[in-house]
């Protein structure tokens, strides 16, 4: 018992330490990450995302606040999947979302080192999907939890309730707080939310591209456009 859970503390620090080095040293980290056996790493680390997610609708849910706070603004019922085809009552979204989310993840993270593995051959890429799928993990993730998962933290319950409105951050957006918290919302949300978040993945999936392909720089560039787009399109399909 004692040795499982030395074992288990090791593998939590050692994620920690890829986490952190995708961060500081990306290269020398997708490289130890290619030299892995296994994608235990990978696995491990798709469990963050799915996790902040649910402890976010829980948080949510736990000071009588929305989790879906555009609510208002969408038809009942409204589309889950299938590009509208697919529609449930705007009650259950909530929770159809949060059983989608590991499938969404997953999808994700198969996707993206599926077509990088495909498209890298064109250059004699070198790689194994194994290598991709455990470096991807970490250049996708990695930034979705730094700026994605934080931002979603700090600034949807705690401004709620700050605020005393159910859905500070959308209302922000539409300028409910006045001009200028309206005009600097914006900018973070669509260039540090969205805009930082996507360029950070395309350079760390392009940088592990490079390193553990073989490949010239701007191939690496080309096929993580690619693989993130063909990524988004695919859970487009999923949820609204």
């Amino acid at each position: 018992m004692l040795m499982r859970s030395l074992s288990i503390r090791d593998s939590v620090r050692q994620l920690f330490r890829y986490f952190r080095g995708t961060v500081v040293r990306p290269s020398t980290t997708f490289e130890a990450l290619a030299s892995e056996r296994s994608v235990r790493w990978a696995v491990m680390l798709t469990c963050l995302p799915v996790l902040q997610v649910w402890g976010n609708i829980a948080l949510h849910a736990a000071f009588g606040l929305d989790w879906l706070g555009t609510r208002p603004m969408l038809s009942d019922p409204t589309f889950v999947a299938g590009f509208g085809h697919l529609r449930i009552g705007l009650a259950n979204w909530v929770p159809v979302f949060a059983a989608l989310m590991p499938l969404l993840v997953l999808l994700g993270l198969v996707i993206i080192p599926g077509v990088v593995q495909l498209m890298s051959k064109r250059w004699q890429g070198q790689g194994t999907f194994e290598q991709m799928f455990n470096a991807m993990a970490f250049a996708i993730i990695v930034p979705n939890m730094v700026i994605g998962a934080t931002s979603e933290w700090l600034f949807s319950v705690p401004m709620d309730l700050i605020y005393g409105h159910p859905y500070w951050w959308n209302a922000a957006m539409q300028g409910e707080f006045g001009p200028v918290i309206g005009r600097m919302w914006n900018l973070y949300v669509f260039g540090i939310y969205i805009g930082f978040q996507y360029g950070w993945q395309i350079f760390l999936g392009s940088t592990a591209i490079r390193r553990i392909q073989k490949i010239p720089a701007w191939a690496a560039v080309l096929i993580m456009f690619v693989a993130f787009a063909v990524s988004m399109f695919v859970e487009s399909v999923f949820v609204r």
